[in-house]
């Protein structure tokens, strides 16, 4: 059992080290859309144009049905998609790291009623000793 809780703690000390630098991340998505700037005679936005763009946004979620959408510039682009990636690796090891501090909980758990149990045993043991003095 001690073996257990020594390995899960090891597995857990991986995982942790395995962790991206958390200054860096960024939730959200990043979008791709053309954009009409709806000016008379604009050549990219008349009837049967394509309008400006590509243009890259940042959409994050700010909870409450609000969303946030940040124009990220062409040499952020890469910068972003990295902070993403990070973003996602991140939340991926915690949930590892979650489920493995779920077993060590469960193997603690198990050992406190183990030594509990000998415990009571060893306890009833002494009284029929004293009984039979």
């Amino acid at each position: 059992m001690k073996d257990r809780i020594a390995e899960l703690t090891a597995a857990r000390k991986r995982l942790v080290r395995q962790m991206p630098d958390v200054a860096n991340i960024l939730p959200g998505s990043l979008l791709t859309r053309m954009v009409r700037c709806n000016k008379a005679g604009c050549q990219y936005c008349r009837k049967g144009g394509k309008g400006h763009g590509p243009i890259s946004i940042l959409s994050v979620s700010l909870g409450n049905r609000r969303v946030r959408q940040i124009p990220v510039p062409g040499e952020l682009q890469q910068e972003v998609v990295e902070s993403q990636r990070a973003f996602a690796r991140t939340q991926d090891l915690l949930k590892q790291i979650a489920g493995v501090n779920v077993e060590l909980l469960k193997e603690r758990k198990q050992q406190r009623q183990v030594f509990f149990f000998g415990s009571s045993i060893f306890h009833v043991f002494r009284m029929k000793d004293k009984e039979s003095l």
